[in-house]
């Protein structure tokens, strides 16, 4: 009999994943056949896939001169394109060459503007580097979303630390030689898009 119900809570949760992760990968065809019928209005043989191809620079200049409800578009076709990356404390040891590591600074990283994030930020420091880590990491999947240290929440005044490694998954970034308690607030951010998707401000004290 247990055997029996744990086979069915295995099939259902199989099931039930099944369906969220094919319901997530759905695009209408009314939704396609639209980006690309306005894509192509505005420049003839223009296409998303085109778009993401382009140079960022090149891809910010296109994309600041289309209506609004174009941008809107491209941005709902960005969100159904996530991407993933897997990198480790050990990733951290090996960069570092050190395995004396701590940690501080842990906070939780939020969605802004209706927009979901999920996850930790959290520096790591090895030997005589830091590094600010992505624990468990997701947010809505974007174009050009860049990872900044900022005093203000503002983009113009931060430090970019390139762009973000992937939508989802824990990721590292090196920010030794950072003041960390003067540029203490994490943001995502696209130029291209004008868009700001998530922030953490880094703990005062450490854990």
């Amino acid at each position: 009999m247990l055997r029996q119900v744990t086979i069915f809570v295995m099939v259902g949760t199989f099931l039930i994943g099944a369906y969220y992760v094919g319901v997530s990968s759905y695009v209408a065809p009314e939704q396609q056949n639209r980006l690309a019928s306005s894509l192509d209005e505005f420049q003839a043989g223009l296409t998303y896939e085109k778009i993401v191809t382009l140079d960022e620079r090149e891809r910010a200049t296109l994309v600041q001169s289309m209506p609004s409800g174009v941008v809107r578009m491209i941005m709902s076709e960005a969100k159904l394109h996530p991407s993933f990356v897997s990198e480790s404390i050990d990733d951290i040891r090996e960069q570092s060459l050190s395995d004396d590591v701590t940690f501080s600074k842990l906070t939780q990283i939020a969605g802004l503007k209706g927009y979901d994030a999920s996850g930790t930020a959290v520096l790591v420091h090895a030997g005589s580097k830091t590094f600010l880590r992505l624990d468990e990491f997701g947010v809505t999947p974007g174009i050009d979303q860049r990872l900044y240290l900022t005093k203000d929440g503002s983009a113009s005044s931060g430090i970019d630390l390139g762009l973000l490694k992937a939508s989802s998954g824990s990721q590292n970034y090196d920010v030794s030689g950072i003041d960390l308690d003067e540029y203490n607030i994490l943001i995502i951010y696209s130029k291209t898009l004008d868009t700001h998707y998530a922030h953490a401000r880094l703990a005062k004290s450490d854990i």
